[in-house]
């Protein structure tokens, strides 16, 4: 939980946080898969029957974690790329080595009652499930909040440079950002002239899984963010202001002035 919840914390921005909280965020949905297991397991305190099958209910456990295992390095491969898929693979492949000699030892001799294993399958995937559906939507509207507050400085140093120059900076490119949003799962702030105004933008982890959600504010309330490049190059400026050109799915009020967010898939 603590690596789910780490990207939304106050701080420096740290690249492996976002990875790190969609791998476990990835557990926390297909990790549930081990909770029938886990109690089907626990059950063999209390059946006989079930105690004698302990080696196969382990083995149906271990097929079962490889599944979840696989399907967390996924998300670990989306969200960070082919270095920390191959990483996480490789650590199960360490766990299934190490763990191998005692499976073996069950079927030789299996214990009368369920191991503690049973019972962390039952609990942990459940426990983890339950705690992510209830804060990590508070946690990313903490940190949408945090980093739309943060950017209030920026924000006026580029209205000072308009009143003193007569017109908003054509760019904020830059090699140091000077005002971070803050918030560690978030970069830094983004600049772009748009029309009479710009548009000041971040990304930060988004709620449901394959989304991306930048925030954005535009003090005339003409936000737009655009999913390509080569759309802003080839396309019109008729056909670039239409919705389906931008490709978002959907585009809320952020609840401060001027802000509003987009979620692309």
């Amino acid at each position: 939980m603590l690596a789910t919840l780490v990207p939304f914390f106050p701080g420096r921005h740290d690249t492996l946080a976002v990875p790190l909280s969609t791998i476990c965020q990835v557990f926390g949905f297909v990790g549930l898969l081990l909770a029938p297991i886990g109690a089907l397991w626990a059950a063999a305190r209390y059946s006989t029957r079930l105690a004698r099958q302990q080696y196969r209910i382990a083995i149906a456990a271990l097929i079962a974690s490889t599944i979840v295992w696989l399907l967390s390095s996924l998300g670990a491969l989306v969200a960070s790329g082919p270095l920390l898929g191959a990483a996480v693979v490789v650590l199960w492949i360490y766990i299934v080595v190490r763990v191998w000699p005692r499976l073996r030892r069950l079927k030789a001799a299996p214990p009368p009652g369920p191991s503690p294993v049973a019972f962390y399958l039952l609990i942990v995937p459940a426990a983890v499930a339950l705690l992510q559906m209830a804060l990590v939507a508070p946690a990313i509207e903490f940190s949408r909040n945090r980093a739309m507050q943060n950017a209030a400085r920026l924000i006026a140093e580029i209205e000072q440079h308009r009143a003193a120059n007569g017109r908003y900076p054509a760019s904020l490119l830059s090699v140091n950002a000077d005002i971070h949003p803050d918030i560690i799962g978030i970069d830094r702030y983004h600049y772009e002239p748009s029309g009479e105004a710009y548009n000041l933008m971040f990304e930060q982890p988004a709620l449901h899984f394959g989304t991306r959600e930048f925030v954005v504010y535009n003090p005339l309330d003409e936000q737009t963010v655009t999913s390509h490049k080569l759309d802003r190059l080839q396309l019109t400026p008729s056909e670039l202001v239409l919705e389906h050109s931008r490709g978002h799915y959907a585009v809320h009020n952020a609840g401060q002035p001027h802000w509003k967010y987009f979620w692309f898939d």
